[in-house]
């Protein structure tokens, strides 16, 4: 088999992904592809650059997600563009857990990454902010985006028996609380117990939390 840079990257893509051990390295990319993980090093310099090269193709696939669901790009709604491309990037990079690890605190200046963020600034400079307080959004709403998923993404990869006992410490720990010493918590720990591993659920939340501090801002930045 003739390896190209297309053939590493999608054995790269698929050994992020939950079926594929949830692990990236040469090793087990070399037994992925049939051929000697050294034969690798013909097309990327080492694993850093590898990682940049797919982290560009899961924002390619986040643009294309939500370009998708917003067949005819952004709109005056900004709000629904930008929550649109919250969960695009969010889906994209879940789709491969291992890689999302690696991914989320990496800039990668290609093309694509630099017209989304042109876009979204635009969009947000549409709505009534000025340029530089919309880059200011555009930087918080990906940080924050990128920081919930790398969150839920380590979590996924853990074994299942760590996961059983994180699971376990934080029901004992929140579920058993005295109500006497703790009232508030006590009569939230349901909640929280049921919030502990549904980082969807959360995730909706922060976002519609950002997105109404954002509208603050645009509606006292169209006043002033």
């Amino acid at each position: 088999m003739t390896l190209t840079r297309e053939s590493i990257l999608e054995a790269a893509l698929r050994l992020c992904s939950p079926e594929g051990g949830g692990q990236l390295t040469f090793s087990r990319l070399g037994k992925e592809l049939g051929a000697d993980p050294t034969a690798v090093y013909r097309h990327f310099r080492d694993k850093d650059e590898l990682v940049l090269a797919l982290t560009d193709l899961v924002i390619q696939e986040g643009i294309e997600l939500a370009r998708q669901t917003l067949p005819d790009g952004p709109s005056d709604d900004w709000r629904a563009f930008l929550a649109v491309t919250a969960r695009s990037v969010r889906t994209s990079h879940l789709a491969r857990p291992a890689l999302a690890v690696l991914a989320a605190a990496r800039t990668t200046a290609s093309p694509a990454e630099t017209h989304s963020v042109e876009q979204l600034i635009s969009v947000l400079h549409r709505a009534g902010l000025p340029v530089v307080e919309a880059a200011e959004c555009y930087r918080a709403l990906l940080d924050m985006t990128l920081a919930m998923t790398q969150y839920t993404a380590a979590f996924s990869i853990l074994d299942r028996q760590a996961q059983e006992q994180d699971e376990a410490a934080w029901a004992v720990k929140y579920g058993m609380l005295p109500e006497d010493e703790f009232p508030l918590l006590h009569r939230s720990a349901p909640r929280l117990t049921e919030l502990f591993r549904d980082d969807d659920t959360v995730f909706a939340l922060v976002l519609d939390t950002f997105l109404d501090g954002v509208a603050v801002r645009i509606e006292r930045a169209r006043k002033a």
